[in-house]
């Protein structure tokens, strides 16, 4: 049996480009990450900065903080509050984040979101090979890569093909374990599901799931980024 998961570029739509959503997590040095672990971010946006020789990044995080004292945010200006909410403005150049690491491919950061250290960004590949470039990209520099969800653009369905995935690289058990994570909506933003609900789905330890999905995860990314 095998799994069908990446549109695959074809030859009638070489020009097509890839809008892509990828959660990371273990970002070292990432503002907008650890703000997240401290209080609930509303938004986030962000922008490359032409004003320096130095890649840089300019973001904007919007934080509520309705129910909690505000949070005093070092390395950054507050640039508008009201009864319930704060606008910091911070200007950043760490090489490691993913907010600098994924425009340096080409591909402006169209969409930000965090929540627990955890970021979800959403961009615009051009191909499936700047996408490749991307992930190896960060899998260098954050603790862990995952693809939420991937769609190629094309004008007709009949231009669209499928990228099979070879389900027997996988044991039956990690299998088991992306697929129940997987209907259970482990994988979206928010999460329906988290990896305790998912384990006791299983009636494995919290642990012993991580440590699955993150092997069946590996080999996903392995066939999908293979040359």
């Amino acid at each position: 049996m095998n799994l069908l998961i990446l549109p695959e570029q074809s030859p009638l739509d070489m020009a097509s480009g890839v809008h892509v959503q990828l959660e990371v997590s273990g970002v070292a040095g990432c503002p907008v990450s650890s703000l997240s672990e401290e209080c609930t971010i509303e938004s986030v946006q962000v922008s490359q900065s032409s004003m320096t020789e130095t890649p840089s990044v300019v973001g904007e995080v919007t934080v509520d903080h309705a129910e909690d004292t505000e949070p005093e945010i070092q390395s950054a200006e507050k640039v508008f509050n009201d009864s319930s909410t704060s606008v910091y403005r911070y200007t950043h150049e760490n090489s490691a984040c993913p907010c600098t690491r994924v425009p340096s491919h080409g591909c402006p950061v169209r969409e930000i979101r965090a929540d627990s250290k955890r970021l979800v960004v959403s961009f615009i590949a051009p191909d499936l090979e700047t996408l490749r470039e991307v992930i190896s990209d960060l899998q260098a520099c954050c603790t862990d890569v995952t693809v939420r969800r991937l769609t190629q653009s094309s004008e007709s369905e009949e231009q669209r093909s499928l990228l099979v995935v070879d389900r027997t690289v996988f044991t039956d058990r990690q299998y088991e374990v992306l697929e129940t994570a997987h209907e259970m909506g482990y994988f979206l933003s928010p999460k329906n599901a988290n990896s305790k609900a998912v384990a006791n789905e299983l009636g494995i330890s919290a642990a012993t799931f991580v440590e699955h999905l993150s092997v069946a995860q590996t080999k996903l990314l392995d066939q999908i980024l293979a040359e």
